[in-house]
């Protein structure tokens, strides 16, 4: 008589999946360091600014930190999260591996929306430079034709859209990774069902809203780099001893045959 017993089979994985986390992890600080590159001077007054006085909100918020930047610090702040931006593409396979294990229904979607989120986050952060620059140039000429005074908006409008698409993908992926992880058996603790990139950033936004002084003008900007920091250096070490639970039919288990010993009778007195 033959029995099954369930094996895992993509245990060999998770060190691969480990690495791909580190490099997110890498990624996230290299984008806090743009960031803090890109909008992290304090803010410039309309005073001093003209420029200023045509906006508000959150465009008016990073033209005001943006137009006392240099050149120099502009580019760099931009270049750092576009050149690092194949990391987080790297850093997805990270999340695909701790998923994996669960059924494709509820595995591969919050995947694929986080992974379309982090392709559109390059183009979004590489335009600061080009949106900073042009501001800059406009207000130091002191010209204020219609024209020139609108575009700076309307290239805030151009990056905001794919801004909003990626946040977007963002929410809809970290909530149905939440619930993959809460009712599936996945190679991530039950646990990490509270921690996704909906949470970190979030968690970001508090931390960049409540860290006093010169600090926290640095990094006023950069709640979604510190939510991804948060959210691979978080899912990286819950893969470092992740052990998935037995019950798994997806592919990476395997369904291996396991004898169970036979009872042998003797011959009947």
């Amino acid at each position: 008589m033959w029995g099954v017993g369930v094996v895992w089979t993509g245990g060999n994985r998770l060190g691969p999946a480990r690495l791909a986390g580190i490099a997110g992890v890498v990624a996230s600080i290299a984008w806090l360091i743009g960031d803090i590159l890109l909008l992290g001077k304090p803010m410039a007054s309309p005073e001093h600014h003209p420029l200023l006085h045509n906006y508000g909100g959150t465009t008016g918020d990073s033209l005001a930190a943006m137009l006392p930047a240099s050149t120099t610090r502009l580019a760099w702040g931009a270049l750092l999260g576009v050149l690092t931006g194949p990391l987080y593409l790297a850093a997805c396979r990270h999340l695909h591996q701790g998923l994996r294990p669960a059924r494709r229904l509820l595995s591969l979607p919050p995947v694929l929306l986080l992974t379309a989120g982090f392709a559109l986050a390059p183009f979004v952060h590489g335009s600061f430079f080009s949106w900073g620059q042009a501001a800059k140039a406009i207000d130091a000429s002191g010209e204020r034709s219609p024209a020139l005074t609108a575009l700076p908006g309307d290239m805030a409008v151009v990056l905001f859209i794919p801004y909003a698409v990626l946040l977007a993908c963002w929410v809809l992926g970290s909530v149905w990774m939440a619930v993959c992880v809460l009712r599936s058996a996945t190679a991530f603790p039950r646990w990490m069902c509270a921690v996704n990139p909906l949470i970190c950033i979030s968690v970001g936004a508090l931390v960049t809203a409540l860290v006093p002084g010169s600090v926290g003008t640095a990094i006023q900007g950069a709640q979604l780099s510190i939510g991804n920091l948060l959210f691979f250096s978080v899912s990286t070490l819950a893969l470092r001893d992740a052990r998935p639970s037995a019950g798994a039919h997806e592919p990476g288990w395997s369904a291996e045959p396991a004898r169970v010993p036979q009872r042998r009778e003797g011959p009947s007195a």
